[in-house]
């Protein structure tokens, strides 16, 4: 049994928020980045109190925000360029801090959507042109220290593609980022989750919309890539293929996964994928 369906055993008149989106419903989000809404002033104060203590009320925002809170379930929205998503979890924050946290981050990012989910949930997207993850990581420990709070962040860019499919990657991997201030590249965490995982099936339920993205020659460039220490001059030498070449079907293997085998964390997770799918 799912999050969800435990929720509709407690809440029969629960929806989620893939279903509907209707204003007329109070809105909550789990740990695990279940989104789920239940009719207005359906529930006692004792059981909104009793909700609250293992789920987040949806910050009630203005249609622009309601709009891009509900991009995040909507699986037909599609990205034609490049993006990047900035998922935060926030800890121990209070109203007040909560909001000058939010002005800060507008000011560092004045060209990104910051889509505020719940007091504790934020998500950052960037298209075209993204600012430096160092400087972000230095502006939230700033923010962090004044004001006394921790702020856990996962990222990923992709060429293009869909936003909730990342979206809930984020929600998955957020347990995995344990570093305060620290910004992991969600290929990082997904490689630990991976490692983590004991149940065969759910590595395999994971991982097999990306194995189905790779034909056998991709995973035999793959490999050899991986044998050649991501060298890439070695391995167009070893595949008997123009360096040009070579780096043409990785930048086509980078836009049609969102994972670039150049970069050490995103090979490590392929690396990973291929040898588990081997193994079955």
């Amino acid at each position: 049994m799912n999050t969800f369906d435990r929720i509709k055993s407690i809440f029969p008149t629960a929806v989620h928020r893939s279903k509907d989106a209707s204003s007329d419903l109070d809105w909550f989000e789990t740990q695990d980045g279940t989104v789920f809404g239940i009719p207005t002033l359906e529930l006692s104060e004792r059981e909104q109190k009793l909700l609250r203590m293992w789920a987040t009320p949806i910050v009630q925002s203005d249609p622009h925000q309601r709009k891009w809170q509900e991009r995040f379930q909507d699986d037909a929205f599609r990205f034609n360029h490049s993006f990047r998503l900035i998922s935060l979890s926030l800890q121990e924050v209070e109203e007040e801090t909560f909001e000058s946290f939010i002005s800060i981050i507008r000011d560092f990012m004045p060209h990104a959507e910051i889509v505020l989910i719940t007091q504790k949930h934020i998500e950052l997207i960037e298209q075209g042109s993204f600012i430096d993850l160092h400087e972000f990581e230095d502006v939230l420990r700033a923010i962090a220290s004044d004001c006394f709070i921790e702020a856990y962040a996962v990222y990923s860019e992709r060429p293009q593609g869909s936003l909730s499919q990342v979206y809930r990657q984020h929600q998955l991997l957020m347990p995995y980022a344990r570093l305060s201030t620290k910004t992991y590249p969600a290929s990082q965490l997904l490689y630990h989750y991976l490692l983590q995982e004991q149940d065969f099936k759910e590595r395999m339920h994971r991982t097999a919309p990306l194995m189905k993205m790779l034909d056998l020659s991709t995973i035999e460039l793959l490999e050899s890539l991986f044998s050649h220490s991501l060298n890439v001059s070695h391995t167009a030498k070893a595949l008997f293929m123009h360096r040009n070449t070579l780096n043409y079907r990785l930048d086509r293997l980078f836009e049609t996964t969102g994972y670039d085998a150049r970069k050490f964390y995103d090979a490590s997770l392929l690396q990973l994928m291929v040898t588990l799918h081997k193994s079955d």
